[in-house]
């Protein structure tokens, strides 16, 4: 009977034993459960890494032998160009454009011609000052030989005058004489005159002519071309 007791009491405090060891196991086997969750999270967030890393395109060098040259600097811009030297080219006559030589963007050198003017009544007006002045030049040869024929009267009186002891002509008579070459050396002297004006407006009218052909004034490019 004895013995039945010690088995009895024996086999109790083993179940308890088991039954406060349960719990414990339990807890284990959640940690084992949590390590082996994190352990394989980790294989996988490793493995999409490494996948990750090897899918980069990876950078290539190529290398060349050091060598020197020119450096080549280029600037660009954007905006509206305006030259340093802007020269503005007309003419100095009003007429008629014959002809135009030149158009927007030509590169042009100094002395060339642009432009030309219709000459048709610059040459008559050429032609009109010329007839002027040779009418007038023989003005003056006119007045020239009146001139020498007044001076040959008066000393012609003058000589009559001196042979005749100053009796003839009369006194009238010699201021008549001296009166008309007076005049016609007025004359001579007014015909000159005219004839330095049609001198200076037939150099006009040829300088016309010449301006008339537009020329570049300087090397450059034509920027607006108006006629």
């Amino acid at each position: 009977m004895a013995k039945t007791a010690y088995d009895q009491t024996t086999a109790t405090d083993l179940t308890a034993i088991l039954d406060s060891a349960k719990p414990h196991s339990r807890t284990k086997r959640v940690v084992r459960w949590l390590i082996g969750f994190i352990i394989i999270a980790l294989l996988v967030i490793g493995a999409l890494y490494w996948r990750a890393q090897n899918n980069k395109p990876r950078t290539q060098y190529q290398t060349e032998e050091v060598s020197r040259g020119n450096l080549v600097v280029t600037v660009s811009a954007t905006g509206n160009v305006k030259p340093t030297n802007q020269v503005d080219v007309g003419s100095e006559l009003s007429g008629t454009v014959e002809n135009v030589y030149v158009d927007d963007n030509d590169h042009v050198r100094n002395g060339q011609t642009l432009a030309r003017l219709d000459l048709s009544k610059l040459n008559d007006q050429v032609a009109r000052s010329r007839s002027a002045l040779a009418a007038d030049q023989a003005r003056v040869l006119q007045a020239q030989a009146t001139v020498q024929e007044s001076q040959s009267n008066l000393e012609r009186f003058q000589r009559v005058q001196q042979l005749s002891g100053g009796k003839v002509p009369s006194a009238a008579e010699m201021d008549t004489a001296k009166a008309t070459l007076a005049r016609a050396q007025a004359d001579e002297a007014s015909a000159r005159a005219v004839v330095k004006q049609d001198q200076a407006q037939l150099r006009s009218d040829e300088t016309n002519i010449q301006i008339a052909t537009i020329k570049s004034p300087i090397d450059g490019v034509v920027l607006v071309r108006n006629v």
